[in-house]
């Protein structure tokens, strides 16, 4: 009715204005007048035609507008819903996934993954019906991400469940729970166990291959989600930082299984599969460390052939030295801090850091030696070795030698095992006792006989301790054949000088007549950093060495037992190559500047009596220019405890403990 009403007022009101307007030929001012003279009408409504008019618009859009919103949400929320269901259950059994590993349940593990990967599916499936929304601005980006994330997943969990197959044989030896008996090999002794290993292994090399193609398309994936586009936190639930964690994680993976990949593929051939191995123990003495991980003080023979070990005989160092004919002069470092040593001796060869440098050096002149056994390669280890090997062992004896344990002997507050040792090898007798030293090479015939024949709930520890050793430097492989020492290399077990691009640090000490004090001395490092406007660096490292030990007998006519002396240390920077040094505080001698493995080095000594501390400051530029983020690597000298680096970037904090090797990133 009242669209009816507005279409007779306009009519009216056409009319009435076609009639007002003047003819041509009328003067203005009759037009004046009429229009003065006309009766004046009230207005009928107070929403004129116009208005409505120019309100329709507005309407109409608004109206559209509220559809498309209603569309839109419910073509989010639709497949939203639908996909809320799966994507809980695929989150749900990742962390039962998660669990289970964690709990060294293998079968469950399996099981649950084969869930995560079909739930995970159908929630692709609904993900799809969101697909519209890659051509909408903005929410472009978020859609992508997810499928993104979902891809990465899907990928991840491939690579799970690939490794999951390929490391079932060996379950047992790693400390997982199968499905069935049936699934393990019959195998009742450790020593049984390692055969199997060299036979087998080499098989499961193109599973691994495949576990490394699924992770790096996880990587991949993932990698391309910015976190910054996403906020810090969600109803007080971190959102940014989990996308960080899981891009780290995936790349912690990918890192463990580049690593341990080169290690797998050396075992077969290191356990004798592909013929008899004979290498030398080579025993350091890291309570009197030297450039490697101590002093080279006995050595040992095992011979390996598919899998069976062998120990053959073992010897005193100083035997070596004895039977080598030639005399060469001591390198200058010896002469300068090494008192009353102008000859160089095989058991002072270790001199590099870089150990295959010093195996190289070492293996050259022991091959003058007549008659000496023909080597595959050195394992080096120092007395953690045999400290924690006993600790998952227990006690063990040794026919002539006594008892050794892991326990702590107050004598030392260290472990027995090291106390006996010393103890065997250093203390002043007024008999004459030959090859002391070589005590080591029984101990560890000990120590392996019993671990071939420990329980099987051992094993994984047992593991365990080789792997920390190995990625800590207790432990350290050289192989003349060029293809095993490449995949030691690989592995990080040959106790390499590496290449890097950004910052570098390595600290190595040298123990030079400064009796066993290394037991007693503690060490920690403050890096502060200062990278001006212009990338350059300038840093100022500080070295802090506290002995709080009182000194020990070392009257050799009271026959005491010398561990805590006057420690004698030259100490060297290895930092990348072309740094300035601007000052050193706390060296006995003039600082010295030179060039080595590819590093610049600055050197320096000084001395440490038991009971005090001492500081050693480097102040040094870095060569070219850096930005943000600013990448750094630390080397840990071999036969160190783990250690502390506090590290001050431009002001900012931070605290690192360097158990091996360690790359980092500062914001």
């Amino acid at each position: 009715m009242q669209l009816k009403k507005l279409d007779l007022s306009e009519g009216v009101s056409a009319a009435e204005d076609v009639k007002s307007v003047p003819t041509s030929d009328s003067s203005s001012d009759d037009s004046a007048k009429t229009t003065s003279d006309a009766p004046k009408s009230e207005p009928t409504d107070l929403i004129t035609p116009k208005t409505r008019r120019s309100l329709k618009k507005p309407l109409i859009i608004l109206s559209v507008i509220l559809l498309l919103l209603l569309i839109t949400t419910a073509a989010l929320a639709i497949p939203a819903y639908l996909m809320m269901t799966p994507a809980k259950l695929t989150l749900s059994s990742a962390q039962n996934a998660a669990a289970a590993l964690q709990s060294q349940d293998l079968a469950a593990t399996q099981s649950e993954l084969v869930a995560a990967k079909d739930h995970l599916v159908k929630t692709q499936q609904q993900y799809r019906y969101l697909s519209w929304t890659k051509y909408v601005p903005i929410i472009r980006n978020y859609y992508l991400d997810g499928e993104r994330g979902l891809q990465g997943a899907y990928h991840a969990i491939e690579a799970g469940q690939s490794l999951a197959v390929a490391i079932e044989p060996y379950a047992d030896l790693l400390g997982f729970k199968v499905s069935t008996e049936s699934a393990q090999p019959d195998a009742t002794s450790a020593e049984e166990r390692i055969v199997f290993l060299a036979q087998t292994l080499e098989a499961i090399s193109p599973q691994l291959e495949q576990v490394a193609k699924d992770l790096d398309l996880a990587r991949d994936q993932i990698n391309q989600i910015d976190p910054n586009r996403y906020p810090v936190t969600v109803a007080n639930k971190p959102i940014r930082a989990n996308v960080k964690k899981l891009q780290e994680t995936l790349s912690a993976a990918h890192l463990a299984l580049t690593e341990a990949k080169p290690l797998i593929a050396l075992l077969p051939d290191l356990l004798g599969q592909n013929g008899e191995k004979v290498y030398m123990l080579l025993f350091q003495n890291d309570a009197e460390l030297r450039p490697t991980g101590g002093f080279m003080t006995a050595y040992a023979y095992v011979k390996v052939d598919r899998g069976k070990l062998t120990p053959l005989d073992s010897y005193d160092i100083y035997d070596l030295d004895a039977r080598w004919n030639k005399t060469l002069p001591a390198p200058d470092p010896i002469k300068k801090y090494l008192p009353l040593v102008n000859n160089w001796n095989l058991r002072d060869m270790n001199l590099s850091p870089d150990f295959k440098a010093s195996m190289e050096t070492f293996l050259e002149h022991y091959q003058e030696i007549p008659g000496v056994r023909q080597i595959d390669g050195i394992i080096a280890l120092d007395t953690q070795v045999p400290v924690e090997l006993l600790k998952v062992l227990g006690p063990i004896g040794v026919g002539g030698w006594g008892e050794f344990s892991a326990e702590n002997d107050p004598r030392c507050d260290c472990p027995q095992v090291v106390y006996a040792l010393e103890n065997i090898a250093t203390r002043p007798t007024n008999y004459i006792r030959e090859d002391r030293k070589a005590v080591l090479g029984p101990l560890m015939h000990s120590i392996v006989a019993n671990a071939m024949g420990s329980p099987k709930s051992t094993w994984p520890q047992l593991l365990n301790v080789g792997l920390n050793a190995l990625k800590e430097k207790h432990l350290l492989l050289y192989f003349p054949q060029e293809s095993s020492q490449t995949s030691a290399e690989g592995f990080n077990a040959a106790g390499r000088i590496r290449s890097f691009e950004g910052d570098y640090l390595h600290i190595n000490d040298t123990n030079f007549a400064g009796a066993k004090s290394n037991m007693f001395i503690t060490q920690t490092v403050e890096q502060d950093i200062t990278l001006d406007a212009n990338g350059s660096v300038t840093k100022t490292v500080t070295i802090t060495y506290d002995n709080p030990h009182p000194p020990s007998n070392c009257d050799l006519e009271t026959a005491g037992l010398c561990l805590n002396g006057v420690y004698r240390d030259w100490v060297r920077l290895y930092v990348p190559k072309g740094s300035t040094l601007t000052e050193v505080v706390g060296s006995e001698v003039a600082a010295v500047t030179n060039e080595d493995l590819g590093k610049t080095v600055f050197e320096a000594f000084f001395t440490l009596r038991p009971q005090s501390s001492s500081k050693l400051v480097f102040t040094y530029q870095l060569p070219d220019t850096y930005s943000t983020p600013f990448p750094m690597l630390i080397q840990k000298q071999p036969g160190k405890p783990n250690i502390t680096h506090s590290i001050i970037f431009n002001g900012q904090p931070v605290e690192y403990t360097v158990q091996g090797d360690l790359e980092i990133t500062l914001p």
